[in-house]
């Protein structure tokens, strides 16, 4: 570890090591001294970078925490400032989107969902006022918020500030969400498609953590995130797993002509192949306006229509799962979205996916619900804080 030489940006360097230390504790405080031995810098470095960081807001002397067993004097120890900074999560989905607040630990401190209008500039109009309205609930002006993170339904193209391929909420062709967004919040925003952040919402949640695994996301939408050598892949273009797009020749007995997997599998296409098996004869339990859980739930009761229903769109989804997983051979498939993460529909497509695979992945439901993207958002939006926060607040200092 580099000692402190005189140079500013080497005292920042520092900080932000230092800082990093803090981070990793947590809620838990830590002393000095236990921060000059995490990081191999002297205790008198430590003990300047501390009231550095004290001064930049962003850690405390919490005076009442005291090593058990110790006799004495205990050692001042130091804990993060939790709310020094805020960041905003979202995300926008086809049909609802979550906005929440959460602190420098990630700890979400406020949320609320609320229905996708629908065009993308109403959209982004309803997330301003959600995230005025909540920051208003906290007692807050916004003079703590630092970064934001929206996912999107589509493609974002950071060169062109643009969002393509988003059919479920048109409007986003003449919008530059980023600048947009930035603007009238006042703070740094990152866009990225929903699935992606999805997936960084999955890994975060696994113990161990996954170097090769997609997280499949099958809602109003359908749309896959890859996680290859341990990081995001996003693809030359950003449009990487966009699976939903996949054409079908023939599946589950049907011949599809030019339809995509999209157009059979998600939440809208396996309630219409639910209402066409009625229309063919088979026999169900349901009403004509069942949901797709009801659906599913039927069709693991044996009812006809129901499950001709089911076949047809897991088979869909094998195949199209096959094909990534020929190619990039994948430890684990996470599928999410409110179709996918249905235990019932996961053990649809693992019994088929036998027929296009030799080697099958672990195929699990996600754990998160409906909040993967939005947990992935958050930690996005964290991870750009957490690097520059440091540097932003003793700036802020000086030139004040």
């Amino acid at each position: 570890m580099l000692e402190e030489s005189g140079s500013g940006m080497l005292r920042l360097r520092n900080g932000q090591v230092v800082f990093d230390r803090f981070m990793e504790a947590g809620t838990k405080p830590i002393s000095r001294a236990e921060i000059a031995r995490r990081t191999g810098l002297s205790k008198p470095t430590v003990n300047t970078l501390v009231l550095d960081l004290e001064t930049a807001g962003v850690v405390r002397c919490n005076p009442s925490a005291q090593p058990h067993g110790r006799i004495g004097r205990p050692a001042a120890s130091y804990e993060v400032v939790s709310d020094a900074a805020l960041v905003v999560g979202v995300d926008m989905g086809a049909t609802k989107t979550i906005v929440g607040v959460a602190d420098l630990l990630g700890d979400v401190i406020a949320t609320e969902q609320i229905e996708t209008p629908n065009h993308a500039v109403a959209a982004v109009n309803a997330v301003v006022s959600t995230v005025r309205r909540l920051l208003e609930r906290l007692g807050d002006s916004g003079s703590r918020l630092e970064a934001a993170c929206v996912g999107v339904p589509g493609v974002y193209r950071p060169s062109h500030d643009r969002v393509e391929m988003a059919p479920n909420l048109p409007g986003f062709v003449d919008l530059p969400i980023r600048a947009e967004l930035s603007d009238r919040l006042g703070i740094d925003v990152t866009i990225e498609n929903d699935v992606n952040l999805a997936t960084v919402g999955e890994a975060n949640a696994m113990a161990t953590g996954g170097k090769h695994f997609a997280a499949i996301s099958i809602g109003t939408g359908i749309g896959m995130g890859m996680v290859l050598e341990g990081a995001l892949y996003r693809g030359a273009h950003g449009a990487a797993g966009e699976i939903g797009s996949v054409k079908l020749p023939r599946v589950g007995g049907e011949v599809f002509h030019a339809l995509t997997l999209e157009d059979v599998a998600s939440a809208p296409a396996i309630r219409k192949l639910f209402h066409r098996s009625v229309e063919a004869g088979r026999r169900t339990g349901l009403e004509g306006d069942a949901d797709v859980p009801a659906i599913l739930a039927a069709a693991a009761r044996g009812d006809q229509a129901a499950t001709a229903a089911l076949d047809i769109a897991a088979d869909a989804v094998a195949f199209a799962t096959s094909y990534f997983c020929w190619v990039n051979d994948p430890t684990l498939v996470v599928f999410g979205g409110g179709v996918g993460s249905n235990p019932i529909f996961v053990e649809a497509v693992r019994a088929r996916i036998g027929r296009y695979l030799t080697v099958i992945p672990e195929m699990v439901p996600s754990t998160l619900g409906g909040r993967a993207a939005f947990l992935g958002a958050i930690s996005t939006a964290l991870a750009e804080v957490r690097g520059s926060l440091v540097a932003k607040r003793l700036a802020r200092r000086s030139e004040g």
